[in-house]
């Protein structure tokens, strides 16, 4: 005998249950921030040389059309230079160090207001304040940064800066309203006021146990202290938020 069939029904077939997202798909991924309108500086400490005539074991670093010679003179003038490869033809790609930031100011269609500095990793302290003026944007890119966490008032702590901009307020109020043998802070050398409210700074003011996460990206603040390309993986997130990608 043939086997009882199924009984055929009119109602429509369920359609088949939606499948999550997988964590790295782009119905996951977070919205993208705004993107920057600024000029965008990476400092870095990679300290190889690149192009013809460069020192090291490895041969490919000097498989470049120009010279080593003139590579080291514009990587260790002490400022910034263009990251546009279409005006500096000194960028070595491709080299994490400038591949990574270069191509994500591509994408973000901003490679004319990219600009590196480099940095040697045994510098004892970071550059002027003053030459961070023109950039909306500074990555610190790698570990060695850490040691300029007790440094630079930048690294400090926002509540730490609040309250030395308060005491800086006094003392411009004391130069302008006070006699002078009475303003105690206003008679102060500037520069040394300046260390002193430094030096006051404790362990929680200024620490750096890690890297900035995305909160501190998304958060718009003026200098960012990331990984290095090439490292932590969770570099490619963070790297695309400071483009706003």
């Amino acid at each position: 005998m043939r086997a009882p069939t199924a009984q055929r029904t009119l109602r429509p077939r369920s359609a088949p249950a939606a499948a999550a997202p997988a964590s790295g798909s782009p119905a996951a991924r977070r919205a993208p921030l705004p993107r920057p309108t600024g000029r965008l500086l990476i400092v870095h400490a990679n300290g190889k040389e690149y192009g013809r005539g460069a020192g090291g074991s490895k041969a490919s670093n000097r498989e470049f059309p120009f010279a080593a010679a003139d590579y080291v003179a514009m990587r260790d003038s002490g400022v910034p230079y263009s990251g546009d490869p279409r005006k500096n033809k000194l960028i070595p790609l491709p080299r994490p160090t400038y591949t990574e930031f270069i191509n994500r100011a591509r994408a973000a269609r901003m490679l004319d207001r990219l600009d590196f500095l480099y940095v040697p990793a045994e510098a004892p302290q970071p550059p002027p304040w003053r030459s961070f003026e023109p950039y909306e944007r500074v990555v610190w890119c790698g570990v060695s940064f850490r040691r300029f966490a007790r440094l630079e008032h930048h690294f400090f702590q926002p509540s730490f800066q609040a309250r030395v901009f308060a005491v800086l307020c006094c003392a411009l109020r004391q130069r302008t309203t006070l006699p002078s043998s009475t303003a105690a802070l206003a008679s102060l050398p500037t520069d040394l006021l300046h260390v002193i409210l430094a030096a006051s700074a404790g362990e929680g003011d200024s620490r750096r146990d890690g890297y900035d996460d995305m909160a501190a990206v998304e958060s718009g603040c003026q200098h960012l202290f990331l990984p290095a390309p090439g490292s932590a993986g969770v570099r490619e997130a963070l790297f695309d938020g400071v483009f706003g990608l």
